[in-house]
């Protein structure tokens, strides 16, 4: 199934998009040949709106025949973003509030929620005991968010943002271990590992596991490696066919999600152009399994 992250949401509308223009969008992106979207709040501000209107958007994906793969609850990155704000509640309370939205949308099962760059202290020094300090709040907070989504039945996956607290792939599999979990999953950003060095075709081999893949869900973007751009899948240096025969081949079975930013005018051809660039590669690689349009 390919999808399209809610990049494709506020490029068209801006950060402050709503949900009555989500439902707008969803006949243009089944025209379009998508089968998935996924959920978003990207302001603190827009959770009242989501909570009065989460049922009725669930009836119009439904009706378009469109599967919600994700909800990516932007707003909590502000909770991992510097000392004060990791070391605050921020994101307990409002995790509780997203579990609840979710109801509405009961394909949903994986919350993703972003790590971004964290905001050093102008000045300040970061010896051991205050970075451990520092450190061992990240863990308690994503610890109580991950006992939350876990109780209510649904998956929580991590999005790692360059220069985020928690790291790169081996700052997941750190965290992950400082939490005894084997169960908190990776969503895989290609932009954001590129830029951040990973090697990005072993990253699904990296996170398979016995029991399949931690992998939870995709943000499908290119760039040069330099700068955390979201240019569509092909228009970069990323090497894709070694990448998606990787990610298929890991055990990974969910959607292939696109997340492209652009200008509001240039969305629906370069989400086409994209969608069409990993439909041919897919195609190649397991070839009963998509059908490319034309």
């Amino acid at each position: 199934m390919f999808g399209v992250s809610p990049a494709y949401f506020f490029s068209r509308f801006t950060t402050d998009f709503t949900v009555d223009q989500i439902a707008q969008a969803l006949p243009d992106l089944r025209r379009e040949g998508f089968s998935g979207f996924q959920l978003e709040i990207y302001h603190l501000h827009a959770v009242k709106e989501w909570e009065e209107k989460s049922r009725y958007l669930s009836r119009v994906a439904e009706g378009e025949g469109l599967v919600p793969t994700q909800f990516v609850a932007h707003f909590l990155l502000h909770g991992f973003d510097s000392v004060s704000t990791v070391t605050s509640t921020f994101g307990i309370e409002e995790m509780k509030r997203v579990i609840e939205i979710l109801k509405s949308f009961p394909r949903c099962r994986v919350v993703t929620v972003p790590m971004p760059a964290f905001a050093l202290e102008p000045g300040a020094v970061y010896e051991k005991n205050r970075y451990a300090s520092l450190y061992q709040a990240l863990v308690e907070k994503v610890g109580r968010m991950l006992e939350l989504v876990e109780s209510a039945d649904l998956r929580m996956a991590l999005e790692l943002v360059p220069a985020s607290l928690v790291g790169g792939i081996d700052g997941f599999f750190r965290l992950c271990a400082f939490l005894r979990s084997d169960t908190l999953g990776y969503n895989f950003d290609t932009g954001h590992a590129f830029s951040s060095k990973e090697l990005v075709p072993l990253i699904p081999a990296r996170l398979t596991t016995e029991g399949g893949t931690r992998i939870y869900g995709t943000h499908l973007k290119d760039n040069w490696g330099k700068e955390n751009l979201a240019l569509r899948p092909g228009a970069g240096g990323i090497p894709w066919e070694d990448l998606l025969q990787n990610l298929l081949r890991s055990g990974y079975t969910g959607s292939l999600d696109l997340e492209i930013v652009c200008e509001a005018e240039k969305v629906q051809e370069e989400y086409r152009r994209g969608l069409r660039f990993l439909q041919e590669i897919v195609a190649r690689l397991v070839p009963e399994t998509v059908k490319v349009r034309a």
